[in-house]
């Protein structure tokens, strides 16, 4: 609507400027239409918004006529005016975006109107031969327009297809990228358990060591350090075979899970080895946290190989890790852990045995537990 608002009133005011005598009928036909192709577009812009096609049919059916009435009223005037109706159905099919019915039946009014300009135009101006001209290209105006409708409905088809096939393949790009975003938090949670006995791993272990060596950092307090390793497992191995020996570490695993709380946090070390962290946890917490281990394992009733055993269990080294550690490796402070595991193992196995640090008592040498509870 605005491009017809703007092309009735620059070429009004450009045809009457060459033409004054005649500017009073120019104006007031390009005036006309563009006054339609305003009122056009406030309609379109409000309540008929939704019924574009009937507003514009209007608009073009007025913009045909105009050049008609200008060609009829004003003979000398008719060359002028049959160039626009020629031009009209080629702008129309390039600038409006209709239904193929629609356009069609505007083109069947615009036949209408250029027979009716054929017939009314005067001889003297618009001689026969050039009324039969004038009638030719405006068959080949009307199949050029029909043409161009055809081919801009095709485009615009094309181009939605290609439109929804763009978001198709974004949404299944952004459905991959989730699906990726969901596999690598799956990588990154499996890649921190074991596989055999669902605990956590040695990489889980030094990254959640970290988090107690800041903690313990910022808060001054202690952390227990424990560490497990069953007794002869090698013979389970040996004897059972390793299928058996992987269903007794399950086992050995869950038990060991299920009796620490729930701020507390048990590893799979290596081979038959388990850590385990107990947080907040002094000297005696600690203890009594590694004795509850100890009982676990001893509870499960998985009969040993070894007729001295009986039953499966396991020998346990515990420690205090505190500020006093902060400079010390993580080697240092498991070695501290795993000098009391070998310490409850030469002392008879499935028992329980404290090296405590210079920091927090002097008594270097470890102090053994059995697993009565007597020293």
């Amino acid at each position: 609507m605005v491009v017809v608002m703007f092309v009735a009133l620059f070429g009004g005011l450009l045809v009457s400027l060459a033409h004054e005598d005649r500017a009073p009928l120019v104006l007031g036909l390009d005036g006309s239409v563009g006054l339609l192709a305003g009122g056009a577009f406030l309609l379109l812009g409000r309540r008929l918004r939704h019924h574009p096609e009937p507003i514009i049919f209007v608009v073009a059916t007025g913009v045909v006529f105009a050049c008609v009435a200008l060609g009829v009223v004003q003979p000398d005037l008719a060359v002028l005016a049959s160039g626009y109706l020629l031009l009209v159905p080629l702008v129309v099919s390039q600038v409006v975006t209709w239904r193929t019915w629609t356009h069609t039946l505007w083109l069947l009014v615009y036949m209408v109107a250029l027979l009716a300009f054929i017939s009314l135009a005067p001889i003297t101006d618009l001689s026969p031969l050039e009324k039969v001209d004038v009638a030719v290209l405006g068959l080949i105006a009307f199949a050029a327009s029909f043409t161009g409708h055809v081919l801009g409905i095709r485009t615009r088809i094309r181009s939605f297809s290609q439109f929804r096939t763009i978001q198709s393949l974004h949404r299944r790009m952004e459905r991959q990228a989730r699906e990726l975003a969901a596999a690598l938090a799956d990588l990154e949670r499996t890649s921190r358990v074991d596989p055999l006995t669902r605990v956590a791993n040695r990489l889980r272990l030094d990254e959640d060591f970290e988090e107690v060596r800041a903690r313990i950092n910022r808060t001054g307090g202690t952390f227990g350090l424990v560490e497990a390793d069953l007794d002869r497992f090698k013979s389970v191995n040996d004897q059972l075979g390793h299928l058996a020996g992987d269903a007794v570490l399950q086992s050995v695993a869950e038990a060991l899970n299920g009796a620490l709380r729930s701020g507390d946090h048990v590893y799979r070390y290596g081979g038959e080895e388990f850590i385990a962290l107990i947080a907040d946890a002094d000297a005696t917490a600690t203890q009594a946290a590694a004795e509850r281990l100890r009982a676990a394992v001893e509870a499960l009733g998985i009969p040993h190989p070894d007729p001295q055993l009986g039953v499966v269990t396991v020998s346990i080294g515990g420690t205090i890790v505190g500020p006093d550690d902060i400079d010390a490796t993580d080697g240092v402070l498991f070695n501290r852990a795993d000098r009391a595991m070998y310490a409850a193992k030469t002392s008879g196995r499935n028992r329980v045995a404290m090296e405590l640090p210079d920091w927090y008592a002097h008594r270097p040498a470890p102090v053994l537990v059995a697993a009565d509870g007597t020293a």
